[in-house]
């Protein structure tokens, strides 16, 4: 009797999905109808527009190919890069935008998008990634396996010393990280995984909870010991951190660029956990202070600082772990590849993602655009009438000290002590290139932007995110002369490559 009910229970499941299947592919024939006679609706449209406009050498089936297909992929010169040539009436963003005219957005999609972001499959597919080259770099050894050590050793032996057995070559002495981003250039990410030795481990305490992105990151961490996490503004990077480093017994390293973040990650060790005397915070100019001492982890923050010259000898740095997090993880120098091969295997979510969460917000974005600086300053005193938590950015210490003394708030810069304080307590205050990155203040409403560093994409970006870390829909306003907008509006690419508008006044 019990396998007969049983039998019928199965039959009656079998009925349901069935009839769901069902309504669901009625449903999904009759959106592909909509969207059909939606794109024929556009084509008469325009049609009719071209006519009225008195446009005779309007071919509508070419025209009706354009709306299938609205950009032009084209090949860089550089492997697994290329160029997406998109109009700018259609609302399409798609990895850096890398340059802009009066009618067209030019996009670069590369390795990195591809690694860090949702690529549209029909467009993933356009692209035609090299495949990865399946090898790992290991303990001073490339792991080929038989199939690939000749591969291997003739791309890449100008890193390499001997091989060692069929299945493996090692490596030169000092050359690993140089061969690690040569092969981030080539397309392979050649991270082995190297799982978090549990005895390192203990039950975290903290006074938050990880989000579910947060735990994948966490879980993707415990998985390979050393990763990079590139997720956007206030997205929860530092408390991703800050679980880690009560999760992992034994001594830590917080590596910053600048003292405001230090005292930003100081006060959080303290309010949030209970281990900040097992926690050593320095910023990237402090490697003789801790050369020749060993941490279970090192987490670099900014980590796009970590290629450069001066400070990628932290990344030599003894440590078992390590975790690198950034914003923005771009170099105009050219060595981008460096940030991924000096921290770790990859975890990137892409801006829209974020925005569906609700974990970030569309801001109001203003630009400016005025005669000169005694005409901002004019613009800036009309803009503080309206009362709010605002931070405003100058780069010039002598252009904002005089914002400090006219209106009587507070300049911080790299001379100010308790930067973090001044900033949270002052309901308006003027911000050096100190406040830049990483800058977290809850009740922030607004930023504005007044004097910059020429065309820096990343810095503007920067800035624009300290918005996101507030509460609601902040404004980030930009004034700009008309020199300035003409030399350096591409500054601003960091904005309109994340789909945010900016409202341009004159």
């Amino acid at each position: 009797m019990e396998n007969e009910v049983e039998k019928f229970d199965i039959v009656e499941k079998f009925k349901k999905t069935k009839e769901a299947i069902q309504r669901a592919d009625r449903g999904f024939n009759s959106l592909i109808k909509e969207i059909e006679e939606l794109r024929e609706t556009n084509l008469k449209k325009l049609a009719k527009a071209s006519e009225l406009a008195r446009i005779t050498q309007l071919n509508k089936e070419e025209l009706g190919n354009f709306l299938k297909e609205p950009y032009v992929i084209l090949p860089s010169k550089r492997q697994n890069e290329w160029w997406v040539v998109v109009p700018k009436f259609i609302q399409m963003q798609i990895g850096w935008l890398d340059r802009s005219t009066e009618s067209y957005n030019i996009f670069k999609v590369n390795k990195f998008i591809n690694w860090l972001s949702d690529i549209p499959v029909l467009l993933k597919d356009k692209f035609k990634f090299k495949p990865e080259l399946p090898v790992k770099v290991y303990d001073g050894m490339v792991l080929t396996g038989k199939r690939y050590q000749e591969e291997t050793w003739n791309r890449y032996k100008k890193f390499l010393a001997r091989r060692e057995g069929e299945d493996r070559i090692r490596v030169k002495r000092g050359a690993a990280f140089k061969l690690i981003a040569q092969m981030i250039d080539d397309g392979t990410l050649p991270f082995l995984p190297k799982e978090v030795e549990k005895e390192d481990l203990r039950p975290a305490k903290v006074g938050f909870k990880l989000r579910d992105y947060q735990e994948e990151a966490r879980t993707r961490f415990m998985e390979y010991g050393a990763v990079g996490v590139y997720w956007a503004y206030s997205a929860g990077k530092t408390y991703l951190g800050l679980h880690l480093c009560s999760e992992l017994k034994g001594p830590k390293l917080i590596v910053v660029p600048t003292i405001t973040l230090r005292e930003q990650w100081e006060k959080r060790l303290k309010d949030l956990t209970d281990i900040s005397e097992e926690v050593e915070v320095i910023t990237y100019h402090s490697f003789e202070k801790v050369r020749h001492k060993e941490y279970i982890l090192a987490i670099y923050d900014e980590c796009h600082h970590l290629p450069a010259n001066t400070f990628s000898r932290l990344s030599t740095i003894r440590t078992k772990y390590r975790l690198g997090l950034s914003a923005t993880p771009y170099r105009e120098d050219g060595r981008t590849d460096y940030i991924f091969a000096l921290t770790g295997y990859p975890v990137g979510l892409d801006w829209e993602a974020l925005i569906k969460l609700g974990v970030i917000e569309k801001p109001d974005i203003k630009l400016y655009i005025l005669q000169d600086r005694r005409t901002k300053v004019e613009k800036l005193s009309e803009i503080l009438i309206d009362k709010k938590k605002t931070i405003i950015f100058c780069d010039s210490i002598k252009f904002g000290n005089e914002i400090g003394k006219r209106f009587e708030i507070p300049f911080i810069s790299g001379q100010s002590n308790k930067r973090l304080e001044i900033i949270e307590e002052a309901e308006v205050s003027v911000v050096s290139r100190v406040g830049d990155e990483g800058l977290s203040i809850k009740d922030i409403k607004r930023t504005i932007e007044i004097d910059f560093l020429f065309g820096s994409r990343r810095q503007e970006g920067q800035r624009l995110g300290r918005l996101f870390h507030g509460e609601g829909v902040g404004e980030h306003i930009i004034l700009m002369s008309e020199k300035e907008y003409e030399d350096y509006s591409k500054r601003l690419y960091s904005i309109y490559e994340k789909g945010f508008k900016i409202q341009i006044i004159r």
